[in-house]
């Protein structure tokens, strides 16, 4: 009885130290593939910086009155903040008043940057928990009235009223649409004349479709479906409106649109999205933009 006893705890102790071993071995296979896995992330990086590179290197881009290789990513969600900077500096400013529409969270959209730099301006938001974020993140700016934060879900019938409670007699500098879906309506039936329009659009439309998304009341966002509208659209919707579209940024989501009495000879012409269109290259920004080369193509600062 005794030796069985002994022999059962033997093996017991066995079974213990094979378990043991096998959870050390596990545990090193699981930090060798977390090792690989985050040497396939630096070579994805890398991979995507040639492939970024080459692509601005190919003649199209070589314009220095294009806008491609200002783009820069700061507070933005891809790289607007780059692009706007460059609009700006090439048109001025005058009343240095933002508006966004769907803002977000306050911590990434294309006007931080802006209200960081002495800006003012309105963002709109419905999102209840993004509104809280927001004046978490900005309550200075707000208190001192810097910064003006409606809580409305936008429509056709409240846009052009929200707009106006921003009281900004001097005028809009920039406007931000960017409501993953009823865009191109909103922007149709717009009084306003901001200098700059950024508006986002649906990429895998490209030139000559004239894509727009059906206007809904309540539009269920999801990223299951195209929304928004095509370049082509956008392009003959605010031609017709006195602007001129003066580039894309080169991830293919974003559009500049600059009223037309302010373009001449400050950017690449004609001001059509035939030539200004960007394929979809959405893997830009989930890269934050590591890849990106912003300079001229003789590596010079432009001229004033």
């Amino acid at each position: 009885m005794r030796q069985s006893m002994l022999n059962t705890e033997a093996r017991l102790t066995r079974l213990v130290e094979l378990a043991e071993a096998a959870a050390e071995r596990q545990a090193a296979i699981q930090k060798a593939a977390e090792e690989q896995q985050r040497r396939l992330m630096f070579l994805d990086i890398h991979v995507s910086r040639m492939e970024h590179q080459a692509v601005l290197s190919l003649p199209r881009y070589a314009s220095p009155l294009r806008l491609e290789r200002f783009g820069r990513q700061y507070f933005s969600q891809n790289d607007e903040d780059g692009v706007l900077a460059e609009i700006f500096r090439r048109i001025g400013m005058t009343s240095k008043v933002f508006v966004e529409i769907a803002a977000g969270d306050g911590k990434q959209n294309c006007t931080i940057l802006l209200l960081r730099q002495g800006w003012r301006g309105l963002w709109v938001e419905c999102d209840a928990s993004n509104l809280d974020s927001i004046r978490s993140a900005w309550p200075e700016d707000i208190a001192k009235g810097r910064l003006k934060l409606v809580g409305d879900f936008i429509t056709r019938e409240n846009l052009n009223s929200v707009i106006a409670s921003g009281d900004f007699d001097d005028g809009i500098d920039l406007l931000v649409m960017d409501i993953d879906g009823n865009d191109y309506h909103m922007l149709n039936v717009m009084t306003a004349r901001p200098r700059v329009i950024c508006v986002e659009y649906y990429g895998r439309e490209a030139p000559p479709s004239r894509w727009v998304m059906p206007y809904e009341v309540e539009p269920a966002m999801t990223w299951a479906r195209p929304t928004g509208a095509s370049l082509q659209s956008y392009e003959e919707l605010l031609t017709a409106k006195g602007y001129s579209l003066v580039g894309t940024n080169i991830a293919g989501m974003n559009a500049f649109f600059v009223r037309s009495d302010l373009v001449e000879g400050k950017f690449e012409a004609p001001f059509t999205a035939y030539n200004h269109f960007n394929p979809p290259r959405y893997w830009y920004p989930t890269l934050n933009f590591l890849s990106a080369w912003n300079g001229p193509p003789d590596g010079k600062p432009p001229k004033e």
